[in-house]
């Protein structure tokens, strides 16, 4: 490229012309290209633009995910609640019918008793495992997650989760329809029109086929 312009130095040029042979220039070395040509810009802007693509798709997913670990942030919360509350339920109170069945049967009461203390002990170990991953999210990246999480709040996530799967799958098939296209509009026209002949000789060969049975 500096070879070039060295050689083009002799000749007068216009302002506007030198103008844009240098702006060419720059696009050319900003494209790494050693010969600009149509081609390769094509080829070179095509390739920029499935690379935009991916990584627009890579930050939908990051997006998604985000919003799904949100959702089961909220979700462990409210089990966790959930559970905080039967734990200060079973241990501060005792439940309806329990003191009656003790005074009918002896070794049904305490065997009630065993089970309720087993349910307990089981439902303060589950406690123990959810507050231990609660810790364990809010480690990770305690910026990325919200404590206050309303219902209204999980309903509009979810619906922009649709929206997104619906743009990621419009923007895969847009990507797969135009996967193994040449970058040159002039070589796609020129494919599109030995495909069309293609099929027309197939088209006469068949007939032709039929005709020969037809006559046998």
């Amino acid at each position: 490229m500096e070879d070039d312009l060295q050689a083009l130095q002799g000749i007068h040029l216009s302002p506007v012309l030198e103008s844009r042979l240098e702006l060419l220039a720059q696009t050319a070395e900003a494209l790494g290209l050693d010969e600009p040509s149509i081609i390769g810009f094509n080829h070179s802007i095509a390739n920029l633009s499935t690379r935009r693509l991916n990584l627009k798709l890579s930050v939908d997913r990051a997006t998604y995910v985000e919003t799904e670990l949100r959702l089961h942030l909220a979700e462990l919360e409210a089990e966790l609640a959930l559970l905080r509350k039967w734990t200060l339920s079973l241990i501060g109170l005792t439940p309806p019918g329990l003191e009656t069945s003790s005074v009918e049967t002896g070794t049904g009461s305490t065997e009630t008793a065993e089970s309720l203390e087993r349910r307990r002990q089981a439902i303060i170990r589950k406690a123990k495992e959810y507050q231990a991953q609660l810790v364990q999210l809010n480690s990770t990246n305690p910026s990325s997650f919200s404590m206050n999480v309303s219902i209204s709040d999980l309903t509009r996530l979810q619906e922009q989760n649709k929206e997104r799967e619906k743009e990621i799958r419009l923007k895969r098939k847009k990507v797969e329809a135009f996967r193994g296209l040449p970058a040159n509009l002039d070589l796609a026209r020129l494919t599109l029109l030995q495909a069309t002949q293609n099929l027309q000789d197939l088209t006469r060969v068949r007939e032709g086929l039929l005709r020969r049975m037809v006559d046998d």
